[in-house]
This record gives structure tokens, sequence and C-alpha cells, in this order.
């Protein structure tokens, strides 16, 4: 196999590596959203601090252990660059929580729409290319 061709099935079992830790690492936040905005009535962007801070956690351990396992240092550094990678995700979720139950009063649950689909494809960006390499 040449070394582009390698270098092509390492990024196409990473991204599908991703795809499954990042539904873990979403479906926490959502859990977490979901629960406390349902049950405690706390405003909507203190749930999702707290859904983020559960995903960063968790999504640190999953990514760095297994979604880019054969890619990049695991290091302070990479710890470092790991949260301040997260931190558009914090402010791309507070930004959908915002304009669609705020802005546009829209129900709750349209704002897991983009939280499933465009932040975790920003986040992949970052992490394959900042964070772990």
């Amino acid at each position: 196999m040449t070394a582009v061709a390698q270098q092509r099935r390492e990024m196409f079992w990473q991204i599908v590596r991703y795809g499954v830790n990042g539904g873990i690492v979403t479906a926490l936040y959502s859990a977490v959203l979901v629960v406390l905005d349902s049950w405690s009535h706390l405003p909507l962007q203190i749930c999702n601090i707290a859904g983020y801070l559960a995903a960063v956690t968790l999504g640190y351990v999953l990514h760095s252990r297994v979604t880019f396992r054969n890619h990049g240092k695991r290091d302070r550094a990479s710890k470092i660059r790991f949260v301040l990678a997260s931190i558009p995700s914090l402010a791309l979720n507070a930004f959908w929580a915002w304009l669609l139950t705020e802005a546009l009063k829209l129900p709750h649950w349209t704002l897991y729409v983009p939280i499933w689909f465009v932040t975790p494809a920003l986040l992949f960006v970052l992490n394959r290319w900042w964070v772990f390499r």
C-alpha cells in the first residue's frame, strides 16, 4: 500500500472513530442539557455550560485515546490545545441556543439539529490539525 493510500485509510478510520466517539460525547452533552433545561429550569445558557463541561471531559478521553490514537502527541500542550479548541464549540452552541430559542422563538428541541451536525464538523477539523498534531 502506498503512503498516500495509507494516509487516506487512516483518515477514513479517524472520521469513523470521530463519528462514533463524537456521537457519544454529543449524547452526553445533550442529556445534561435536556435534564437541566427540563427539570431545573435554569437558564438555557447555564445548562449549555454544564453540558459543555461534561462533554469536554469525556471528549478528551475518547478522542485522545481512541479517535486520534495513532496521530500526534499526548502531552500537557495537547490537553491545553484541546480545551482551547473546545471553546468555539461552547460559543457556537451558545449561539444556536440564543438564535433558535431566544431570537427566533423556536422550541428548545430545534437547537439539537446544529449541535449534532454543525458543531462536531468544526471540532473534527480543530482536533485533527491543531490539537493532536
